[in-house]
């Protein structure tokens, strides 16, 4: 009778295992899966940011970044099992880290090569698909590769393959889980974007080398020379780009990649002002006139004069997103006896604000960090005046900030002779029109009385900063007093002759709530 065989299905013969001198520290193996698994996922939540300044912080951009990360992992990990039945070496195993290490030093330069071009190129829909596949594929697949191969590396005895296997793919997901949380709650918030590439780049290119000291004694297999060569010169290159980051000039203040967003400050002349503006993912979101508070640079700002025009006595306001605190700085000096709090999600513009736009010199602007239908839920009382300013970069406002249980909330919060303020960015006619008519549609199923005026109104099928201010009630005459008393006072006149239409009935746009807002899907129609 035959002596049963005491090796796994498909791996080599003990014997002929020995003499390739597949024998390693195990220990070290469980490593280098551990810190594969964590790599790839310090590339697809660090990808989101790297495309938000060319495609926007929005659905599409994240799932474009998961699906890409999906797709490469299916591939590699066919890759690396077809790889280890052909040859189950551990300098071949090493050697594709070590690529991969090259791959991904890659990241920087081409992030300044490549997305510049796509942007003009791509839609918002298709770009990030575009970019992540051109960008991330590569090294995610040769990192995939890694753990199927060292299942086949490590899978000698009877009875062990399932051992292996479960251990080792869990020693990878715990690395995943690991890079995860590293990468958003400590790498990002700490690091520039291409630091962290290079960091995971070099970690790896050391295991890796690290690994082909271990098997040093191995035979049978030689390492072609390119694949050193083309990891030195991937990481030279990486390191040459690293400093750079897109955006950079003379003219910068300050720069700081986050979790949020890529946030820019500049100040430039213009005419005879000296201009500071704010912009968060490359898109202006803010911008004071260096040494007059009392100046407005964007035209849609002087529109905020809506608020105290109709409310003549505003006791208590609250704004939805700081941005450079432009808006709640004007309506401090129209109404300097009001309480004004203000939400702002991004600590880093907070920060940016005191040093770069005065906010420490306002003291009773009171700002509170986080998330503003949080905020305004958590704060007490009632408001006279809400003012919703709220964006994540390339005109995208966020979904949960314009659905119909948003305003009631909103609703709910104002005073009885109390107004709401927004600021949307979109086109009123055309097909990029639905958004506009989708917000008003919310909105007007909330408020009793919703007027909308447009920084460029003979210009419809321009996007251009549409302002719908809405009351909480409706009271007889109130509406044509206030348009009455816009067109007799000077100051109010140019406000007046913004008023513009309703959205045409022509133009679809669904009512938004919280179970269905389709918001970057109707802002891409336009964009």
């Amino acid at each position: 009778m035959a002596r049963k065989s005491r090796n796994a299905p498909g791996s080599e013969p003990e014997s002929k295992s020995k003499s390739k001198g597949v024998h390693f520290a195990g220990s070290y193996l469980y490593l280098s899966v551990f810190l594969s698994g964590g790599s790839i996922l310090v590339l697809e939540i660090a990808a989101g940011r790297v495309m938000a300044p060319h495609f926007g912080n929005t659905l599409f951009n994240w799932t474009s970044m998961i699906g890409v990360i999906l797709a490469a992992l299916s591939v590699g990990y066919a890759v690396g099992g077809r790889l280890a039945d052909k040859n189950p070496s551990l300098k071949l195993f090493y050697g594709l880290m070590i690529a991969g290490a090259g791959l991904v030093a890659l990241v920087p330069p081409l992030r300044l090569a490549v997305l510049p071009l796509l942007e003009s190129a791509f839609s918002l829909r298709t770009g990030p698909v575009v970019g992540g596949l051109l960008l991330f594929a590569a090294p995610s697949v040769a990192l995939a590769a890694l753990t199927p191969f060292a299942v086949r590396l490590a899978a000698h005895g009877e009875g062990t393959l399932g051992t292996v296997t479960g251990n080792l793919f869990t020693w990878s997901t715990v690395g995943s889980i690991a890079g995860t949380f590293l990468t958003g709650f400590v790498l990002v918030p700490l690091f520039g974007l291409n630091a962290i590439f290079l960091a995971t780049a070099l970690a790896l290119a050391a295991v890796g080398g690290g690994g082909l000291y271990l098997a040093k004694g191995e035979t049978g297999t030689k390492l072609p020379l390119w694949i050193f060569y083309f990891a030195g010169a991937s990481l030279l290159t990486g390191a040459a780009a690293t400093p750079n980051v897109p955006g950079k000039g003379p003219d910068v203040l300050h720069f700081r990649e986050n979790m949020y967003h890529t946030l820019r400050i500049t100040e430039t002349v213009q005419g005879t002002r000296r201009v500071r503006q704010l912009f968060l993912d490359f898109q202006p979101e803010g911008a004071m006139v260096v040494g007059d508070d009392s100046a407005t640079h964007f035209e849609y700002t002087r529109f905020l004069s809506l608020g105290p025009a109709a409310l003549p006595e505003i006791r208590r306001a609250f704004f939805l997103g700081g941005g450079a605190f432009t808006m709640p700085k004007v309506l401090h000096l129209l109404q300097p006896g009001a309480e004004i709090i203000i939400a702002e999600i991004d600590p880093d513009v907070l920060a940016a604000g005191r040093r770069f736009f005065r906010l420490g010199k306002y003291p009773k602007l009171r700002v509170v960090t986080g998330d503003g239908r949080r905020a305004l839920r958590r704060t007490e009382g009632k408001f006279d005046f809400i003012v919703g300013d709220a964006y994540r970069g390339l005109r995208n406002i966020p979904a949960h900030l314009v659905t119909r249980e948003f305003f009631e909330e909103v609703r709910d919060r104002l005073t009885p002779q109390g107004a709401f303020f927004l600021n949307l960015i979109a086109f009123r006619a055309g097909p990029g029109a639905a958004l506009y008519a989708s917000v008003y549609r919310t909105m007007k199923a909330v408020f009793p009385q919703v007027v909308v005026f447009s920084t460029d109104p003979n210009a419809p099928t321009v996007p251009q900063n549409i302002l719908l201010f809405a009351f909480r009630e409706s009271r007889p005459g109130r509406l044509r007093r206030l348009m009455e008393k816009l067109a007799a006072e000077p100051r109010y006149r140019d406000i007046a002759a913004g008023r513009v239409a309703p959205p045409s009935a022509r133009i679809e746009g669904p009512i938004l709530t919280d179970n269905y807002a389709p918001v970057e899907n109707l802002i891409a129609k336009g964009f």
